[in-house]
């Protein structure tokens, strides 16, 4: 059985299907035991589809700039 930060680091192998069988049937069983890392999976598959969704801004030169962009981000969604 895996421990949660065992599969924290198998996670994106997980949603890429990339895993071998065996890891991919020990990080299936531990994600129908555990709720917290169900929890995690669901977090990172909002973030690709969110980074996946165009493409990136130029990076921020200042942290106004960066505040700026996180508003922005929030409004859009």
């Amino acid at each position: 059985m895996l421990r949660c930060s065992e599969f924290a680091e198998l996670v994106t192998g997980y949603l890429d299907g990339a895993l071998p069988l065996r890891m991919r049937l020990a990080a299936w069983c531990h994600l129908r035991l555990c709720v917290a890392c169900r929890r995690y999976v669901q977090q990172v598959r909002r973030t690709i589809r969110f980074l996946g969704d165009g493409a990136p801004p130029p990076p921020p030169r200042n942290e106004n700039e960066i505040m700026a962009l996180l508003d922005a981000a929030q409004r859009d969604r």
